[in-house]
């Protein structure tokens, strides 16, 4: 009876054990592990070095001593990220820690570990807060996009927009100027995150006003970059691309700003045809050099010809051998699709897209409109 019952008990602790192995392992994979052993960490210490006065330098020979001087200088780096407050905590903490294992004195050691595990919660705390700051900005960023595309009885339109952090710098819109007259941009902020996020939705705003004034992609973009050159910072530049469809003459007209060229497919002659007009990035030039720059197209469309407007971040999404996706495997994409509306259109090019990056994380927002004369 006694050994059944310590039996018993045996099993039951193991049961625990492995349950709480099974929590606290949860979401843990070795996939996981890699990217936080790899891509993680290469941020975090390029993030450091950036606030260094270290210069760039290529991976050759280096002595210890310079070794020495770079690792100095990237945990100076991390220890001034600290708040004073807790930058005397952690002295602290690493102080009573290395005395404790001299002296051998455990509470010492304890306390340290107290120290630093409370750092890592406040440091925690903070970065939880500020992703629900993020997943607030995320969610007005959403609101920003068109909720529901204007319908045009003889155009088929769709879109789709993943950012590769929880918010990002691209954008679009379509608007509809009346019954047979639609302008639609797609577009790129340098940059990702919150400032290019604020960025995105300030084009967005601006593209809605002044297409209600000019029709003409050239004549937008025109206003647009005159009016985003004083708000930009230094160094900080878009790319646009705004299409322009007339039913009344069967035509469209692109202009470019900067931005991957548009793809379109030719339904008569089953080819796609890179559309690449001139075009500078926006608030590069405050002055006249970018209008001289900018040329517009003109195109007559015919049933089922179809327009794709999108970011760099397909064309330059890599897989796990590190190639890129590049232009032909999108116009291969378009192509196989081009007979269905433009929804499928845009849902296989996605299915291609993530068959070949897998289950590699996006480096950047992706972003296109597939519009399709009927």
């Amino acid at each position: 009876m006694g050994i059944s019952r310590i039996t018993s008990h045996f099993k039951n602790k193991i049961k625990k054990a492995r349950d709480f192995f099974q929590w606290y392992t949860t979401g843990m994979s070795r996939k996981e592990i890699e990217r936080m052993l790899h891509k993680d960490a290469m941020e975090a210490l390029t993030y450091y070095k950036e606030k260094t006065t270290l210069k760039d330098s290529p991976p050759e020979k280096k002595s210890l001593v310079s070794k020495i001087i770079v690792f100095k200088e990237i945990f100076l780096s991390f220890l001034m990220q600290l708040t004073p407050a807790r930058r005397f905590f952690y002295g602290l903490g690493c102080a009573g820690f290395v005395l404790g294992m001299i002296a051998a004195k455990g509470v010492w050691i304890l306390c340290a570990f107290l120290i630093l595990n409370f750092l890592l919660a406040m440091e925690l705390a903070d970065k939880l807060t500020t992703r629900d700051e993020l997943e607030i900005a995320r969610e007005i960023q959403v609101s920003l996009e068109p909720k529901q595309l204007p319908e045009f009885p003889w155009l088929s339109i769709s879109f789709s927009s993943r950012p590769a952090k929880i918010v990002g710098g691209d954008f679009f819109n379509v608007v509809k100027r009346n019954d047979n007259q639609m302008l639609s941009i797609v577009g790129d902020v340098a940059g990702k995150g919150i400032p290019a996020a604020l960025y995105a939705a300030h084009i967005q705003s601006m593209f809605e006003s002044l297409s209600e004034q000019s029709a003409s992609p050239a004549n937008i973009l025109n206003g647009l970059n005159h009016l985003i050159c004083r708000r930009l910072r230094e160094g900080d530049f878009i790319t646009a691309v705004i299409a322009f469809f007339e039913s009344r003459e069967n035509l469209l007209t692109i202009a470019r700003a900067g931005h991957n060229w548009p793809l379109y497919y030719a339904s008569q002659t089953k080819t796609i045809e890179p559309l690449k007009t001139r075009g500078v990035c926006l608030g590069i030039d405050r002055d006249m050099g970018f209008s001289s720059c900018l040329e517009e197209k003109a195109i007559p469309v015919k049933s089922g010809d179809v327009l794709l407007l999108y970011s760099d971040g397909i064309t330059e999404a890599m897989n796990s051998d590190h190639d890129l996706f590049d232009q032909s495997r999108l116009e291969a994409a378009l192509k196989e699709s081009a007979h269905f509306p433009a929804e499928k259109i845009v849902e296989r090019i996605n299915l291609r897209l993530d068959e070949f990056v897998q289950s590699e994380e996006p480096h950047d927002d992706v972003t296109m409109v597939a519009i399709k004369v009927k």
